[in-house]
Parts: structure tokens; sequence; C-alpha cells
């Protein structure tokens, strides 16, 4: 026979195993991940990740995605990181410049010699770590960096040539540096949410969009402005961000299994930010959209004419300086590098 006191001994286990038990089951955080694309280097990101989460953690981190703006504009999206109210959020640093006006050193034209060189650049241990965490103080962390393609020029009437864009209203990031490339080229840049921007050229409010084809083609620009130009004068660069309140409260191993998948996900994001790219202008054209490039000398003309930008812009700015003097020697470094 079992002894009261054995008896006793052995509840208080089995109590302790149920608590314990309960606690690991209830034990479970919800990771909404939004943007403001679709099926994009962005969305599909987010859905990897959603896969490797659950893996990792066996099911206690559940990833929800919200394309499109689901979760509401880019300010509105940001605004929820901070507060603790969205978990994560993708797209370019240049939307946080409110936070801190050092994210909009990798807008910077002229500086990278391709998709894969800013990749490399922004993950160079130097850059990377600083870079992700300018905004934590606000609530604001990094987690994935990558180059989602090259610049270009959406418009709904032709733009051959330099001339043609001329006195044309184009839609940039919020950035000094997006609205100075398009003031050199002749035209004005105007900033504006991208859920807004097909019916802003819809209506004639812009006459079209400086970004990257990777985002225009699966937002189906092509049925109202289907003139592209590879202006190719930058480069796009995208993160994923996250709510460093909601990061907080994750146990320590879940805080792990995040920023191990970030950086999983990495070589597979830069990889797709490539491939998409190229595979969405062989899609604008079956699609019945143009594309075209500038003449070569005036190519020329133009990376030379943008290059004086990120110097006198972020190298002359006390907020700014740093960072970007940082980033250049990151793009030294991986150069070379494959």
């Amino acid at each position: 026979m079992i002894s009261t006191k054995t008896g006793a001994v052995v509840s208080a286990l089995v109590a302790a195993a149920l608590a314990s038990s309960a606690a690991i089951a209830a034990d479970k955080y919800t990771m909404k991940i939004g943007m403001a694309t679709i099926n994009d280097s962005n969305h599909v990101m987010a859905k990897w990740m959603a896969e490797d989460l659950a893996k990792r953690t066996n099911g206690r981190i559940d990833v929800k995605v919200f394309p499109a703006a689901q979760l509401g504009t880019i300010p509105r999206q940001i605004e929820g990181i901070q507060l603790g109210t969205q978990e994560a959020f993708l797209g370019p640093p240049g939307f946080l410049i409110g936070l801190n006006q050092a994210f909009m050193v990798t807008d910077a034209p002229g500086v990278f010699d391709s998709i894969a060189h800013q990749a490399r650049a922004l993950n160079h241990d130097s850059f990377r770590d600083k870079f992700f965490h300018l905004a934590e103080e606000k609530g604001v962390v990094g987690n994935v960096i990558w180059s989602c393609g090259d610049t270009a020029i959406n418009t709904v009437k032709p733009f051959d040539k330099l001339a043609d864009l001329k006195g044309r209203k184009i839609r940039v990031l919020a950035t000094p540096i997006e609205r100075a490339v398009i003031e050199k080229l002749g035209a004005t840049g105007v900033p504006m949410p991208y859920s807004e921007v097909l019916p802003a050229m819809q209506r004639g409010t812009v006459d079209g969009v400086r970004t990257g084809v990777i985002v225009m083609y699966p937002s189906k620009f092509y049925t109202v402005a289907k003139y592209l130009n590879l202006t190719a004068l930058s480069h796009i660069s995208c993160g994923q961000w996250l709510s460093a309140a909601w990061l907080k409260k994750l146990p320590s191993d879940l805080q792990k299994a995040v920023t191990d998948s970030g950086r999983a996900v990495t070589p597979h994001v830069i990889k797709w930010g490539e491939e998409m790219t190229r595979d969405a202008e062989k899609k604008w054209v079956e699609a019945g959209g143009k594309i075209t490039k500038l003449p070569e000398a005036e190519q020329k003309w133009a990376r030379e004419a943008v290059a004086s930008i990120g110097p006198d812009i972020l190298g002359k700015n006390e907020k700014t300086q740093a960072m970007f003097t940082r980033m250049l020697d990151a793009v030294k470094a991986t150069r070379n590098a494959k």
C-alpha cells in the first residue's frame, strides 16, 4: 500500500505536471505580419516564415499574413508595431524615417552595383545590427533586410527619354532622397501611400510612380500605366520590422526562434528579390505593358547626376551621417564578394 505521505507527494507531482502542461499549452503567441504589397518578395517571405516558425516553435507562434494593406495604410501599420497591436511589418526602411532619419540611407542612388551587391552590403555585420536598432527606443526593431529590386519609373504616358518626364508628377517614397532623384530628372515627386497609387494614376492625380517592377506587376499597375522605364538609378531594400513590446513578451526560446528564422530566410529572400524582379519584367510585357530604357548617353548622365544626392543629403546631416558612412564602408567591403 502507498503511505499517506507518499501518496501526497505523488499527488503533488501529478498536480505540478498538469499545471506545467497547462502552462505550456497556454504559452502560445500570435504574430500578425502586415505589408502594403502582394505576391512579391515581402509576401513570399512572410508565408515562408509562417511555416518555418510553426516548425521551430511546435505551433507556439501562430503567424498570420496580411498582404495588400489589409491591416491599414503603412503609417497605421507602423503605429501598430510601436503600440504592440501588430507584431511585424514588411516594407522599405524609408517608411520609418519618422522614427529615425537614418533609415533613408539605403535609398541613396548610385551606391550599389546590383541587387546582389546591395543585399550583401546591408547584411554586413558592421551595418546590419546597428541599422536594426535605430528605432528600438521607439518600439521598432529590425529582423530581416534584403534587396528586392532595381528602381523603375512607371508612367501613364510614354517615357522613352528624359525630356518626356519634364513637368510630370511622380509618386515617390516620403524621403528627401526620393524627391531629389525625381527632381534631378525634371519631374516632381509626390509622396503617398502605396495602396493609393493605382487609383491616383487612374484619376490623374499623379502621372506615374517610381518603385520596383517586383511590386508593380503583382499590383497590376500595367492596367492603368503600361509604360515602364528601367532607369535602375538605385535599388530598393525591404525589411521585416518587429514590435519591440511584443518581442519582449516572448520567452527567450521564442525570441531566439524569431531571430533565427529571420537569419534563415535572408539568403532565400535575397534570391527571390532578384528572380522575381526579372520574372516581373517578362510578365509585364506578356500582359501588354511596354518596357524601355533611357538612351545610353542619358542613362550615363542620369546616374552621374544622382550620385551626389547621397553625400549632399545624407553625408551632411548629423542625424544620418554616421549611418551613411557605415553603409559606404559595408559597400566597399562587399563590392567584390560573392
